[in-house]
């Protein structure tokens, strides 16, 4: 027994795992396992007789078949049958297992044929390739049936394919899907100059042959898509996401739907964006934040954590739902993709002070995160499409007869309302195919034996705001608060009053951090310079109610900007009165510059001073004339002051 196996080469199964026989001196052998993470293990000769039909089988040295069975048809069974004869046959006058010479596989093919009648031998050729298949395949000659397809060798020149591929790269394997007519007209152009016209031009159907080779099918799809439509090709689902609990990770990401919002006036706000958190073990929405506008704010993402984990008493929620909202609690791991909002420094430090682990997942790559992306197909299927002003995907919108604008038709109080409804009565209390039941019951037990902890300094982050921006304490003796948003805020303590005094009194700039978000503008957090405390701060505006979004304010407040930038027609401008007013003062400027623009003759003054300088140094100065220049001070004349005597400019 041992003879026959212990032969260096041979491949064996030992416990399940694959490995390679080498034998050694004093009667030992080494398995050495393909897996490199396991070592060899040595063996005596006696140990390999004893395992062998226990725990170490022998395996083919060559390909291993499909565990599944062939499928063959009786006519599969008699094609075997006649190809074993030729091998048998060629195997018996091969003594050493090869496949023979040529003549010895041509006496093997005559004889076979002669004993099983067979009108149409096969070549030599064929029986070499038949009897190797059978040799180094485990399923023997049954392998030679599913024989790969053989390719004739191109007629065109090494030159040629390699032009015909270039023309595929710059041409054809290009962003925004370019055809493969336009990329064969580009290579027959450009062929003729290259080869000359004596050339054999390629067809376009052996140029397409080509493009279907050239690369493989994920870069094909990177060079003709891009890399986001190659990562998503390239996905493999080799591992089921699956929780143990509740809380132990929740999966949190944003959607944008297209239906848009107004105000209570009836002016358009824009598109709602829904910021999300689910626990992956129970499929339960843990917090749901609405943001009107695109993009993904840190503000937002940060209120739907906090969302997730305070508690949601009965009164904070719409007065028709039937059921309540349980779901609360601070989360071990909170799992996102690379978003700007959920990959910033305010996000992850607010998830350090609540005490929750991060999870980064690639950006466009839903497959990692696919629990909060289904909810999403859900909440679209289920949800949006019952709303008549719901536009649908992108890809949906150029088939509308109206714009997002134009079908606004809920408020945004309304949208909320309607949301946060139908998550409570209808998804939490729906049977959810994966687990068998609702969502609220596998909470409700689970929750039982891991009753929801909040966070140790929870009165302290649910306060926490995502924006942050340097703000001056405003006024003279620093009573006006902060100024954000053309908002003011201000504290009832008079804390920041204390604290812009005494900035003021170092000769420091009254300045001051400021947290705030664009999905509640009744407050904002300020924090104290010296002692980093968070001082909570009220907008003074009464307009200004509690949950009024910073769109809600834009659109209550008239912008600046309209029509351009035009405010108005200038009266002033227009007005006769005051464009004759200021005729009469350029006719005045004209007068006064005209008169001081003037110069004296100074040609006798240059003369007598000439004549002085001539004469005897005891000659008498003479007097100054008329247009000489006098040494004692000019009154100012009475045209240069008022009937008064005073200035106009004193």
């Amino acid at each position: 027994m041992f003879h026959t196996i212990a032969v260096t080469g041979n491949r064996v199964s030992f416990r399940n795992l694959h490995a390679t026989l080498t034998t050694l001196p004093n009667s030992k052998v080494a398995l050495t396992f393909d897996d490199e993470k396991q070592p060899p293990i040595i063996m005596s000769c006696r140990q390999i007789e004893a395992e062998f039909g226990k725990t170490l089988h022998l395996i083919p040295k060559g390909k291993v078949a499909s565990p599944k069975g062939l499928n063959l048809s009786n006519a599969d069974l008699e094609e075997v049958k006649r190809r074993a004869a030729y091998v048998n046959e060629l195997q018996r006058l091969t003594k050493k297992g090869g496949i023979g010479g040529v003549k010895i596989r041509r006496q093997a093919i005559a004889r076979a044929a002669r004993e099983i009648q067979d009108p149409s031998p096969i070549s030599h050729s064929t029986l070499a390739r038949w009897a190797r298949t059978a040799k180094t395949h485990s399923q023997g000659v049954a392998a030679t049936l599913s024989a790969e397809k053989r390719h004739r060798k191109s007629s065109f020149s090494q030159d040629i394919q390699d032009f015909a591929l270039e023309t595929l790269d710059d041409y054809y394997l290009q962003l925004g899907n370019p055809t493969l007519q336009y990329a064969y007209d580009c290579f027959s152009e450009e062929f003729e100059n290259r080869f000359g016209k004596t050339a054999k031009r390629p067809c376009r159907e052996v140029y397409r042959k080509w493009a279907k080779q050239c690369v493989g099918p994920i870069e094909f799809i990177e060079k003709r898509e891009g890399r986001r439509a190659a990562r998503a090709a390239s996905r493999n689902a080799t591992r089921k996401i699956q929780g143990e609990r509740i809380l132990e990770r929740v999966e949190a990401d944003a959607v944008n739907l297209a239906i848009g919002v107004k105000n209570e006036d009836g002016r358009y706000l824009g598109p709602v964006t829904l910021f999300a958190v689910i626990d992956v073990y129970s499929r339960a929405i843990l917090g749901l934040i609405v943001q009107v506008g695109r993009g993904e704010s840190s503000g937002s993402v940060i209120d739907s954590y906090k969302h997730a984990i305070s508690p949601k008493p009965r009164d904070a929620l719409p007065e028709d739902v039937e059921h309540d909202w349980p779901m609360y609690g601070a989360p071990e791991t909170f799992v996102s993709d690379g978003g700007p909002g959920y990959a910033s420094l305010q996000t992850h430090s607010f998830l350090l002070d609540a005490g929750c682990q991060t999870e980064t997942v690639k950006t466009y790559a839903g497959w990692r995160k696919p629990f909060i992306e289904r909810f999403f197909l859900t909440l679209r299927t289920r949800f949006a499409q019952t709303l008549r002003g719901y536009c649908g995907k992108h890809t949906d919108r150029p088939n509308l007869d109206a714009t997002i604008r134009e079908k606004a038709s809920m408020t945004l109080q309304e949208f909320r309302t309607a949301l946060h409804e139908w998550v409570i009565d209808e998804y939490h209390q729906t049977v959810h195919s994966g687990l068998g039941r609702t969502p609220y019951e596998v909470w409700d037990e689970n929750a039982r034996m891991f009753t929801p902890q909040l966070p140790a300094n929870f009165e302290r982050i649910r306060f926490t705001m995502g924006e942050t921006r340097v703000c001056k304490i405003s006024g003279l003796h620093a009573h006006q608060g902060v100024q954000l948003n053309n908002l003011r805020y201000n504290d009832h303590e008079n804390r920041l009053k204390h604290i812009g005094m005494k900035l003021q009194s170092r000769g420091e700039p009254a300045e001051v951090t400021v947290q705030y978000t664009h999905n509640d503008l009744s407050s904002v957090n300020v924090v104290d310079p010296f002692t980093d405390d968070i001082i909570q701060a009220f907008v003074t505006d009464t307009r200004i109610e509690q949950g009024t979004s910073l769109s809600e304010w834009n659109a209550l407040r008239r912008s600046t900007y309209a029509d351009k930038g035009f405010t108005g027609k200038r009266k002033a401008k227009s007005s006769r009165t005051v464009r004759n007013a200021n005729e009469a003062h350029d006719e005045n400027m004209r007068r006064v510059g005209s008169r001081r623009s003037q110069q004296d003759d100074t040609g006798t003054l240059n003369e007598l001073i000439n004549s002085a300088r001539e004469g005897d140094d005891n000659s008498p100065i003479p007097t100054v004339g008329t247009h000489s220049m006098s040494t004692k001070p000019t009154k100012p004349s009475a045209q240069e002051y008022g009937a008064d005597g005073e200035y106009e400019d004193d």
